[in-house]
């Protein structure tokens, strides 16, 4: 396993070596956006699915995805492919302050779709709803990024590159890079300079996969295939059951992201929710108390564009096992998550059934978040959820 995490560490860390980077405050920690280019090769395939060149088309595309009779997974594969190139994945990497025995344990999160790496760091309050400023403030490091197509990142062909096994394919190598430490060293040698930084020049000792929505498709895959490489893992917004996905891509209520309300520059096959449909997505709970007008405003402004071919491959990913992860796992779910729960978390989960997806999982817990929506982190209730997951940490020696 040594000589797998020098290697490809080695690869990335010759490739990124030259990347622009710049700081970003934050109160409990200091933090370094990075460029880092991920050579990744996967297997990919190219699915029978309507093109998006235009609004007409984005509502036509999720029609066509909702209807039941439309072939769904493998059946929609025309030819099976294999994808492999270079591509730039923007990330953040943040330190705490405040020196402690957590501190070379890192927290990476993956997000969801219609967003990027900023859903897990909002700038409308950071103390408030940041999860990477509450990670600092208990302690932990903790990278974030986008992921490929979103924010930053490179922005491929939405149909036949972006998909989830790649996707999956870019998380290991991100996490190679954290365990043989050449993410740190490489944030080290950045500019500007930063002391916290050299004084983390090493592996991480532990690293926490944490997930939201897709983002925790990805992460529950992660340690399942890739089980020695995770120490723990938080799963949000994300539980398989007869809910999952119901309300359909109809519920987006989206556009052809060029010509959209809001437009973005993107080619053929990125889609974007209108924010009718980040509402019903995302927002949810009693809204005079969940979440505020300036949160589903926020929520609505840092949206992203969606590439299609994450939904048709995505089913390469869910509900795989994991045998052999040896972790605990947490699934924090949100009270009234309308697109994992069709709009009520609780008493849908079966805890016998995770367990024997996950048979030596060191713990696996399910908490429910009140009064939150599947964007929990534009929610009122933010911190006290993830204070819920740091003592689950803090019980399981992380």
């Amino acid at each position: 396993m040594a000589a797998t995490f020098a290697t490809a560490g080695l690869l990335l860390f010759n490739a990124v070596s030259a990347s622009a980077i710049y700081s970003s405050k934050h109160t409990n920690g200091y933090c370094k956006q990075l460029d880092i280019p991920v050579f990744a090769t996967s297997e990919s395939a190219i699915y029978d699915v309507p093109r998006v060149d235009s609004n007409i088309d984005a509502i036509a595309w999720a029609i066509y995805a909702d209807t039941w009779s439309t072939p769904a997974g493998a059946a929609r594969i025309i030819k099976n492919t294999t994808t492999s190139d270079t591509f730039n994945i923007h990330a953040q990497l943040c330190v705490p302050k405040t020196a402690g025995k957590k501190n070379d344990i890192l927290h990476i999160a993956t997000h969801g779709v219609h967003y990027d790496s900023r859903y897990w760091d909002p700038e409308l309050d950071r103390e408030k709803q940041s999860y990477v400023e509450a990670t600092l403030r208990a302690g932990y490091s903790i990278l974030t990024y986008d992921r490929l197509g979103v924010g930053k990142s490179d922005k491929p062909d939405a149909y036949d590159v972006v998909q989830a096994p790649l996707e999956l394919e870019i998380l290991r190598h991100l996490t190679l890079m954290a365990r043989n430490g050449t993410l740190y060293s490489f944030a080290e040698k950045a500019k500007p300079a930063n002391a916290a930084f050299n004084k983390v020049a090493k592996p991480a000792s532990k690293v926490i996969h944490v997930g939201h929505s897709f983002g925790s498709f990805l992460t529950s895959a992660f340690i399942a295939k890739h089980s020695s490489l995770s120490d723990g893992a938080i799963v949000t917004g994300y539980l398989t059951s007869k809910y999952l996905g119901k309300a359909g891509m109809a519920s987006f209520n989206a556009q052809f992201a060029p010509t959209s309300s809001t437009p973005f520059d993107r080619p053929s096959g990125y889609v974007v929710c209108q924010k009718s449909g980040i509402q019903t997505i995302f927002f949810a709970g009693n809204p005079k108390t969940a979440f505020t007008k300036e949160m589903l405003d926020y929520g609505d402004a840092i949206k992203q564009p969606v590439p299609i071919g994450e939904f048709s491959s995505a089913y390469r990913i869910i509900g795989l096992p994991g045998p052999d992860f040896k972790g605990p796992i947490q699934y924090m779910l949100p009270e009234f998550d309308f697109y994992i729960c069709a709009g009520d978390c609780k008493g849908i989960y079966d805890l016998e059934e995770l367990k024997k997806t996950y048979p030596k999982a060191a713990d696996i817990e399910v908490a429910i978040q009140p009064n939150t929506g599947h964007a929990f982190t534009l929610h009122n209730n933010a911190t006290a959820g993830y204070q819920v997951t740091y003592d689950f940490l803090a019980k399981n020696g992380l």
